[in-house]
């Protein structure tokens, strides 16, 4: 049984929709991305999904429980970083983490204490005098502090520095090497591609590709060739043409893909996995705008 799992959500506020058709699952203890523009409908499905706002139709669940229904029950396991944090203004920092730890049937205080170190976070200030940085850094160590068995991040690494990004991530590989769920939506192409084994992507509220981003970052390649002129052989598809370079897609391998590639007549070639960050400009049609 999927830990996450998503079937044609919708959600319409009046006349706007904010996601017509989303459907995609994450395994326990995987990391799964989620990409797409502003505005595609990530963060109104991850409310959905933690019962913030009630969907329109479909559903979605949690470790087998019922997104809206048993919301209450999610709660206790989850871990939810939001995009935007915000919490009690004039509070200090540790005040908040004890209260939020008092949500909990647990004592977390050895585990708060083990992310205040990693993250070093200033429990003696306020709230409202921290920098974003620093308030998603709270907002991470309230979301692990109770050891959840799912892990929910809406661009968590917006406003962290480097060190505090590596930090995140290894934490993240900590956890889901303990079988931990991770769905971690970011604009972040990079860490995406780095951290996540698969990925849905997300454009005007509909899932338009759930890939695979293991080995080679899936099954697809880009072939550059230089000096070409022979016509568009059988199994690749151009991409551009620039002076004297043509760059094609294919899912060809081995012989097939250097026979293939001998038809074009070429001075030189180079082949290479498509990135996620190719995939994302091929998939929403930007390409040649990087």
């Amino acid at each position: 049984m999927a830990a996450i799992s998503i079937e044609h959500l919708k959600k319409v506020y009046g006349r706007h929709i904010g996601v017509r058709d989303v459907s995609f699952s994450v395994e326990a203890g995987e990391i799964f991305g989620f990409v797409g523009p502003n505005g595609a409908g990530k963060t109104t499905t991850i409310k959905a999904l933690m019962g913030f706002i009630m969907p329109t139709g479909g559903k979605a669940s949690v470790c087998g429980l019922d997104a809206t229904k048993d919301s209450k029950k999610i709660k206790a396991f989850t871990g939810y970083v939001p995009s935007d944090v915000r919490l009690y203004p004039h509070m200090k920092v540790g005040e908040l983490l004890r209260r939020n730890a008092g949500f909990y049937q647990e004592d977390c205080a050895q585990e708060t204490g083990r992310l205040t170190a990693l993250f070093e976070v200033d429990s003696e200030k306020r709230f409202h005098e921290l920098s974003s940085g620093n308030k998603k850094k709270i907002a991470i160590v309230c979301a692990l502090m109770a050891k959840p068995r799912v892990i929910i991040l809406d661009e968590p690494t917006n406003g962290l520095d480097p060190v505090m990004q590596r930090n995140l991530f290894e934490e993240l590989k900590r956890q889901t090497a303990r079988g931990v769920t991770v769905l971690l939506s970011s604009h972040h192409l990079a860490e995406v591609e780095e951290y996540c084994r698969r990925a849905a992507f997300i454009r005007d509220g509909e899932i338009i590709a759930v890939t695979d981003l293991g080995e080679a970052a899936g099954p697809q390649k880009i072939v550059t060739v230089s000096g070409a002129n022979g016509p568009v052989p059988e199994g690749l598809e151009a991409v551009k043409a620039e002076g004297m370079y043509r760059t094609f897609r294919t899912r060809l391998g081995g012989s097939a893909l250097l026979e293939a590639i001998g038809t074009l007549g070429p001075d030189d070639f180079t082949v290479q996995n498509e990135s996620v960050e190719e995939r994302f400009f091929s998939l929403y049609g930007l390409e040649g705008k990087q």
